[in-house]
C-alpha cells in the first residue's frame, strides 16, 4: 500500500472527524503502511521496506551554487546511513532549476507518484512559500535545509527546518561585528525583491536598533541588478564604519567587487547567504574581511564535523560548505525520527521530528520543536587570507 493524496471530499470528512475527536481505528489504519513499520528502535531498528526520501534542489540556474552542495551532502549522508544497516533509504532528487513552477511540479511528483516518506528542500525560501502548503496538505513531513526566511515553520505542522533562521544568524553577526569593529554608523544595502533578503532587512533594522547602531545610509536594489553604482555612491559620500548587506550570492559578488573598485574599504557584514567558499572564490581578494553569521563552520569542534569534512572532501574533491552540512544534517535528523519508533510512515516521522532534543550534529547540538523551528548556536566568521575563520572578539 502506498500513500496517495487525499481527495477533497475525504479531506473534508477527515477534518470533521478529527474535530469531533472520533476518528475510528479502521480509518487510522488506512493511513499506515505496515511494510514501513519495523522491529526494534534506534540502532536496532529494522524495516524490511525501502524508505523513500525525496529532495527538491536547485541543481541548475541561479541557485545551483547551493543546490549542488546540498545534493552531495545528502548523497554522502544516505550512503553512510545505508551502510549502518537496518533501514535502507532510496534518495530521489529532483532539480527545480531555480524555477517556481518546476519546484511545484517536483513536489507533486515526489508526493503523489513516488510516495516518499519525507521531503527535503527546496533550496530557496521563495519556492518554499509556494511548495510547502502542498506538502502540508498532503501530510508529508518536510525539512528545509536553506529556507531561512521568516514565517517558514508557520506554514504548518508538517514543516520543519534544520536551517538556522536568518534573523538568528544576523542577530549573532552584527553584535559580534560591533564588538570587533566598534561599530557606530553603518550603511545598509538590501535586495527588496527577494523574500529571504527582504525578511533579513527587517531583522537587520531591528538588531541595529537594539545595538544602538545608527543607519546612516539605507539603499535597496533588485535581485537581477548588476550595476550598483547609484547605491554605492551614497555609501561613498557618507562616513560609515561598516556595510551591512542582505543579498543573494549572485548580486553579492558584483556589488562587493564594485564597492572595492570604488575605494569603499569599510568592512562588509552579512548572514547565511555569504557562508560559502563559492562566494569567497567568486570575490577573490574582495572577500577579505567579509564577516558572516551562519549555522556551520569548518573550524567548529562539533560532533562528527572533522569526519564529515574529511569524507566529503575525499568523495567530491572539494571541501563542504554550510549548504552541504545542513543537507547532511537533515538526512541524519530524519533517520533519527524514523528509528525512534522504527516507523517510516509519514505521521510517525512527523511526530518524532517535533521531539528532537539536543541532537548531536555537525552543526552542533540542535533541537526541533513541534512548531518545526530549529534551535542551535550560530557561528560568526571572518574571511582571512581567503579562508573562513571564527571571529575572535
Amino acid at each position: 500500500m502506498r500513500f496517495n493524496r487525499t481527495t477533497g471530499a475525504l479531506a473534508a470528512a477527515a477534518a470533521l472527524l478529527t474535530t469531533a475527536a472520533c476518528v475510528s481505528e479502521e480509518s487510522a489504519a488506512d493511513q499506515t503502511d505496515s511494510a514501513l513499520v519495523g522491529t526494534g528502535t534506534g540502532a536496532e531498528c529494522s524495516i524490511d521496506e525501502t524508505v523513500k526520501i525525496g529532495a527538491v534542489l536547485s541543481l541548475t540556474e541561479g541557485a545551483a551554487f547551493a543546490g549542488e552542495y546540498q545534493r552531495q551532502g545528502l548523497e554522502l549522508a544516505y550512503e553512510e546511513l545505508n551502510a549502518l544497516g537496518g533501514v535502507e533509504y532510496e534518495l530521489i532528487v529532483e532539480d527545480d532549476m531555480t524555477d517556481l513552477e518546476t519546484s511545484v511540479a517536483a513536489f507533486e511528483k515526489l508526493i503523489d507518484r513516488d510516495g516518499v516518506t519525507a521531503l527535503i528542500g527546496p533550496t530557496l525560501s521563495n519556492q518554499a512559500f509556494t511548495t510547502y502548503p502542498d506538502a502540508q496538505s498532503a501530510g508529508v513531513p518536510t525539512v528545509g535545509i536553506s529556507t531561512t526566511a521568516e514565517g517558514i515553520p508557520e506554514i504548518g505542522d508538517y514543516i520543519f527546518r534544520v536551517s538556522l533562521p536568518e534573523e538568528i544568524a544576523l542577530a549573532a553577526s552584527i553584535p559580534a561585528a560591533k564588538e570587533a569593529l566598534d561599530l557606530e554608523r553603518v550603511a545598509v544595502l538590501y535586495d527588496s525583491a527577494d523574500e529571504f533578503t527582504a525578511s533579513a532587512f527587517s531583522t537587520i533594522s531591528d538588531v541595529l536598533a537594539d545595538e544602538g547602531i545608527e543607519i546612516a545610509v539605507e539603499e535597496s536594489f533588485q535581485t537581477s541588478d548588476t550595476d550598483f553604482s547609484a547605491q554605492l555612491s551614497k555609501v561613498q559620500e557618507t562616513e560609515v564604519d561598516a556595510v551591512i548587506l542582505s543579498a543573494l550570492p549572485a548580486a553579492t559578488v558584483p556589488l562587493v567587487k564594485q564597492a572595492r573598485d570604488l575605494g569603499i574599504e569599510a568592512p562588509i557584514v552579512g548572514g547565511n547567504a555569504f557562508n560559502s567558499p563559492v562566494l569567497v572564490g567568486g570575490l577573490g581578494d574582495a572577500a577579505e574581511g567579509l564577516i558572516v553569521g551562519g549555522a556551520w563552520s569548518s573550524a567548529a569542534d562539533t560532533p562528527g564535523n572533522a569526519e564529515f569534512i574529511e569524507a566529503f572532501t575525499a568523495r567530491y574533491d572539494r571541501a563542504p560548505d554550510q549548504f552541504a552540512a545542513q543537507a547532511y544534517t537533515a538526512a541524519y535528523v530524519i533517520d533519527n525520527a524514523v528509528r525512534a519508533d522504527c516507523d517510516a510512515n509519514r505521521d510517525a516521522v512527523k511526530d518524532n521530528l517535533g521531539q528532537v532534543l539536543e541532537f548531536d550534529s555537525v552543526l552542533g547540538p540542535l533541537s526541533l520543536s513541534e512548531s518545526g523551528e530549529i534551535t542551535q548556536e550560530p557561528f560568526t566568521q571572518i574571511v582571512e587570507d581567503g579562508e573562513f575563520t571564527l571571529l575572535a572578539n
